[in-house]
């Protein structure tokens, strides 16, 4: 019976130093719960954070996506506008060549008149100069 005391004694201590082994075990792996929580808190805030950023990042795109747009219209219409200006510039740049023409021919049918009014002054021919 003695035999039977020392074999539970042993397989007693045995069990004893397994458990404790265990309580060891379970002691590390709460600490690296622990950590693992909290790595993945961090990670949760930065994701949050970067997120954040993203939709921020995205607000300032769309803005200059919108000014982008109104500035091409405003290129647009002032395109729009110099066409339209050098049309009527040239339109204006023929009509002081008609004027001109007509004002040197108006010129020379006044001279014509004046030289055939009586009392005008002999003028030479400009061809004969």
């Amino acid at each position: 019976m003695l035999e039977d005391l020392d074999q539970l004694s042993t397989r007693l201590a045995t069990l004893i130093a397994y458990t404790q082994e265990l309580a060891s075990e379970v002691g590390t792996l709460r600490v690296s719960l622990s950590q693992a929580q909290s790595e993945r808190d961090a990670l949760q805030a930065k994701l949050a954070q970067e997120g954040t950023q993203a939709k921020a990042l995205t607000r300032k795109v769309d803005a200059f996506v919108s000014e982008q747009a109104s500035l091409q219209g405003s290129l647009d219409l002032f395109k729009q506008e110099q066409s339209t200006l050098q049309a009527q510039l040239q339109s204006r740049e023929q009509e002081v060549l008609t004027l001109r023409a007509a004002t040197a021919q108006a010129r020379e049918r006044i001279e014509a008149v004046l030289e055939r009014l009586p009392g005008a002054p002999a003028v030479p021919e400009q061809g004969a100069q």
